[in-house]
C-alpha cells in the first residue's frame, strides 16, 4: 500500500510542466521544483528550526512547503485541516493529545483558533518519511520531531473543516 502511494504521487509530481492554456487556480510543481525550494529554504531557517514557503493561495486553502532541520512548537488548528505529504527526511510525528502550555498565536479572519504550545502531553508516535501522506483533522494537536542532525521536508495544504 504505502509503495503504490509513493508510486502515485511520484508520477503526479513528476508529470509535466503547466502551460500557459491551464485553467485559472491550476498548480503543479515537480520533484525538482522541491528539491530546489528546499535547497533555497535551507537557508531562510527561522529561530524555530523551520522555513516555510507558500506555492499556491487558492481562495479557501493554500499549499505550502515546510522544511524542518529540527523540532519546533506544537501546533493546533480550530478551523483548519493539514494534509501533510513528506518530500524528503524523516521525522517522528505526535498527533492528538492534550497542549501544554496552550496559548493563542493567530488573530482574526483565517488565523482565529490558532494555537501553539510547549509541547503535547499523550498522543500517538507515527514514524514519518519520504511518499507518506497524512491527514490531520481540525483541533487535533500535533508536532513533528526530528532528530539531531536530521531534517523533514513536506507539503502542507491547508484545507478549511467542515
Amino acid at each position: 500500500m504505502r509503495l503504490l502511494l509513493a508510486a502515485t504521487l511520484a508520477a503526479i509530481l513528476c508529470a509535466t510542466a503547466a502551460s500557459a492554456g491551464d485553467p485559472d487556480g491550476f498548480g503543479m510543481w515537480t520533484v525538482a521544483d522541491f528539491q530546489a525550494h528546499e535547497k533555497a529554504l535551507d537557508q531562510k531557517v527561522h529561530a524555530d528550526h523551520s522555513a516555510r514557503e507558500t506555492l499556491g493561495a487558492y481562495g479557501n486553502h493554500r499549499v505550502r512547503l515546510i522544511h524542518r532541520v529540527g523540532t519546533g512548537a506544537p501546533e493546533f488548528h480550530a478551523d483548519y485541516v493539514d494534509l501533510w505529504v513528506v518530500e524528503s527526511g524523516h521525522a517522528t510525528l505526535v498527533v492528538g493529545g492534550t497542549l501544554i502550555d496552550a496559548k493563542s498565536t493567530g488573530g482574526e479572519g483565517e488565523m482565529r483558533g490558532e494555537m501553539s504550545g510547549t509541547g503535547i502531553d499523550g498522543g500517538e508516535r507515527h514514524e514519518i518519511s519520504a511518499g507518506d501522506m497524512i491527514h490531520i483533522p481540525a483541533k487535533t494537536p500535533h508536532q513533528a520531531l526530528v532528530p539531531a542532525g536530521g531534517e523533514v521536508t513536506y507539503v502542507r495544504v491547508m484545507i478549511p473543516a467542515q
